[in-house]
């Protein structure tokens, strides 16, 4: 997530509580020149104020960094057959790979054989290269 995101998000969770920016300065304990920058995204001191911002506009640090609730698993179960799945796909995708490489090596073993006999048919018949 860039700070250009995040400090749309900042905005569009001030606006909703329908604070000024003048409020929320106040309530992070910087001047509103500073608060401005911050929405602007012109400055690199949003880091320090999320968690503050968050408390304030009672929104989750998640929600405002990423502008959106990532999904919770409650169950330990799922999470780990989630992740034996994936765990799975990437050993799919990791032999494949493998073939594929094995593939390519073939066809690089084949091109070569046939520029070998391409350059001896050419000296056979008295081309130059």
């Amino acid at each position: 997530m860039d700070n250009n995101s995040i400090k749309d998000n900042v905005c569009k969770f001030r606006k909703q509580r329908k604070m000024t920016q003048e409020e929320m300065a106040d309530l992070l304990g910087i001047s509103i020149t500073a608060y401005r920058e911050l929405e602007k995204g012109s400055t690199s001191m949003m880091n320090q104020h999320i968690l503050k911002m968050a408390r304030i506009t009672n929104t989750p640090t998640e929600e405002i960094v990423l502008g959106y609730m990532p999904a919770q698993i409650d169950n330990p179960g799922k999470l780990r057959d989630l992740q034996a799945e994936y765990e799975e796909k990437i050993k799919e995708r990791d032999r494949r790979i493998a073939e594929l490489e094995k593939m390519v090596s073939y066809l690089e073993e084949t091109i070569a054989t046939k520029n070998e006999i391409i350059t001896m048919l050419k000296k056979s018949f008295g081309e130059d290269e």
